[in-house]
């Protein structure tokens, strides 16, 4: 029989072990700690003030700092997520992200703007992989089983099962300089 709880609905416990697990056991790796700190920090949110901002500077001065992960609180990220590279990434307030989903380095899912909206982030189905440097942003809807492409830059839906690149590089013959 399939689990088909969500993250919100699984025990800090379980949820944990279950991330551990899918970041191949090991406790060291930094996409691993991120999530563990992310989901602590989470689960703080409800269990007081000081409990809250102990998990909040570890965010910072862990997650963000040392391994150049940021993760909002607000930020949904569903179960078995795994974090492959962990630099520069950046998902923003809000962000929704399924079940099964891998992320690279560079990515960046977020608002299109400061003064966007809340509502105006991006949704993330399950199975959903990135490829480094990836960015999404604005009131996008990325499908299950999505490939977004290293590069990409998207600004509109993305359909389940679709992949994504980002254009191709043009050589750019030198011109001369001066006669």
């Amino acid at each position: 029989m399939t689990d088909t709880r969500t993250a919100d609905e699984l025990p800090l416990g379980e949820l944990l072990r279950e991330d551990l697990a899918t970041h191949d056991g090991a406790f060291a790796s930094p996409g691993f700690q991120a999530l563990a700190v992310h989901r602590l920090q989470v689960w703080a949110q409800t269990r007081g003030p000081l409990l809250r901002a102990a998990t909040k500077w570890l965010n910072i001065l862990l997650i963000r700092n040392v391994y150049g992960v940021e993760l909002h609180p607000t930020t949904k990220i569903g179960r078995r997520v795994r974090i492959g590279h962990h630099q520069s990434v950046v998902i923003g307030f809000g962000v929704t992200i399924g079940d099964d989903c891998i992320i690279r380095q560079g990515l960046t899912l977020g608002l299109a703007t400061d003064d966007s909206p809340a509502e105006h982030q991006p949704v993330v189905g399950d199975r959903v992989q990135f490829g480094a440097n990836a960015t999404v942003v604005g009131r996008v809807r990325i499908g299950d089983d999505a490939r977004i492409g290293p590069g990409s830059v998207i600004t509109r839906n993305v359909p389940a099962g679709a992949t994504t690149f980002a254009q191709p590089a043009r050589v750019i013959t030198p011109q001369p300089t001066g006669s």
